[in-house]
């Protein structure tokens, strides 16, 4: 059940009636209603995979009530720990990297024995938001363990913290810290919560359908057979990709939050204009946010994180940056780009010690880290190593009279920069004014709003693209 879908549309308009009619003043009911919903939500795609999301909540539920009580005892809880560990990575690795990892191995076998790779994949169906929603549960258990929150006594919130139907399926990431005590609060209708959730999904809708997918027609005709492509086209696929895969994912996160606080819940931000960093310790602080600070709790400080000399902080970047790429994908290309993300990191930050004074110095910076980051997603992108290669040795300004054998014509290309253009300039110009923009804008007459909301309605039905690629978000994948 996509976002960008008119299923979801019944599905949501019909939770949301409900929700506010018969289950808004008993919070057990309402969250046991959330649960069931979600549980349909995520069943949609294939309810023959509701039993693992099911089953690893229960093992966090168990396993911080455990910990908890072993530390309030003063035992040790580090065994009840490591189960939940091993559960959750577990169920992820197995589904989403036995393939890849036994393959490697069959590969680098063979390669030293002289015997060819035989191995033959298993037929593995990847569970839909899985990298999502163990990273959210171990958060919960590790937590607790930390000391830093105490466990809920309400199986039927966890639950529903766990399988959230908004931001399920690719987050954002939430802390049980921030979301699990909204699920005991007693909700009351706020008119502006849903006037801004709706226009936050009507935003959400524009940025992916008008503009993320008309990118992607131009993007997959290139990357589907890069060999012929050659000189700007495979330019202008680089840079759309970029902006492409930033719209793609900004946009379901900004339908997430908006979906969310339609029904009262807050959700964190994950992105904060990223493409205006001026340095590469800005962009990650700007991008996937949630999931970037998921890793410096979880990863990089338990690995010593800065406390154990340049050398060592080195590494661990490195190491979170290189597991942050398997993240994203069972595939060496994904790790090649979260290495190489990692690489200009380190040299910039701890090297170069990179802070841009001026506004020149600025701009320059700014136009360096996205060129960065734009090719580094080559890597990201390509649908293997030697594809990379080749669009890498494609590359140029060259026979730009190819563009128009790309999936778009010329009008359309045209349209497309405007668009990204137009982005940009509302990026710069909203940047530390986003609060007053929306006070101001909610300030003016209704008529001058609905007119907006209208717009943007219209602009999504006329301008959308529909059918040209499969129309899910990048993210889901993941």
């Amino acid at each position: 059940m996509l976002f960008n879908s008119l299923t979801f549309g019944f599905f949501l308009t019909i939770t949301y009636v409900l929700y506010w009619t018969l289950f808004r003043k008993n919070v057990g009911y309402r969250n046991f209603f959330l649960l069931i919903a979600s549980y349909f939500f995520y069943g949609w795609w294939n309810w023959k995979l509701l039993p693992l999301i099911i089953s690893i909540s229960a093992v966090d539920y168990l396993s911080g009530m455990f910990i908890s009580r072993k530390q309030e005892r003063g035992e040790n809880a580090k065994g009840v720990l490591i189960l939940a560990l091993v559960v959750n990575l577990g169920a992820l690795c197995f589904f989403k990297y036995f393939n890849f990892f036994a393959e490697s191995f069959s590969a680098a076998f063979g390669w030293l024995t002289g015997h060819g790779n035989g191995f033959n994949p298993l037929d593995i169906v990847l569970p839909v938001g899985i990298s999502f929603y163990t990273f959210q549960g171990l958060s919960y258990v590790l937590d607790i363990y930390y000391r830093k929150t105490s466990p809920t006594k309400d199986p039927v919130a966890f639950f529903t913290f766990i399988a959230f139907f908004p931001q399920l399926i690719a987050g954002p990431i939430e802390r049980s810290r921030d979301l699990l005590p909204q699920f005991a609060e007693k909700k009351e209708f706020v008119y502006e919560d849903a006037r801004w959730g709706f226009l936050m999904i009507a935003w959400g809708l524009f940025k992916k359908m008008v503009i993320a997918d008309r990118l992607a027609v131009f993007v997959d005709s290139v990357y589907a057979d890069p060999a012929s492509h050659q000189g700007i086209s495979c330019l202008v696929a680089v840079l759309f990709f970029a902006f492409q895969l930033y719209l793609d994912f900004s946009a379901y996160s900004q339908i997430a939050i908006g979906t969310a606080r339609l029904f009262g819940f807050r959700l964190h931000n994950n992105f904060n204009r990223p493409y205006l960093s001026t340095s590469f310790k800005e962009f990650w602080k700007r991008w996937h946010i949630t999931l970037t600070s998921w890793f410096m709790d979880y990863l990089y400080i338990p690995l010593g994180g800065n406390r154990r000399g340049k050398m060592r902080t080195i590494v661990n970047v490195m190491i979170v940056f290189a597991v942050s790429g398997l993240w994203h994908g069972a595939s060496w290309n994904f790790v090649i780009w979260g290495c190489v993300n990692g690489l200009f990191l380190v040299m910039t930050s701890k090297v170069f010690s990179m802070k841009p004074e001026g506004w020149f110095a600025k701009i320059s910076s700014c136009l360096f880290v996205f060129a960065v980051w734009a090719f580094s997603l080559v890597f990201f992108r390509a649908a293997s190593f030697q594809d990379a290669m080749t669009v890498f040795g494609n590359l140029g300004f060259s026979k730009p009279e190819l563009l128009s054998t790309c999936g778009m014509l010329m009008p359309e290309l045209r349209f497309s920069f405007l668009l990204i253009i137009g982005l940009m300039l509302y990026e710069l110009l909203s940047q530390g004014r986003q609060e007053k923009l929306e006070k101001a804008f909610f300030g003016t007459p209704v008529v001058l709003r609905w007119i907006l909301y209208v717009a943007l309605v219209l602009s999504v039905l006329y301008l959308g693209v529909y059918g040209a690629n499969d129309n899910a978000f990048i993210y889901f994948q993941f």
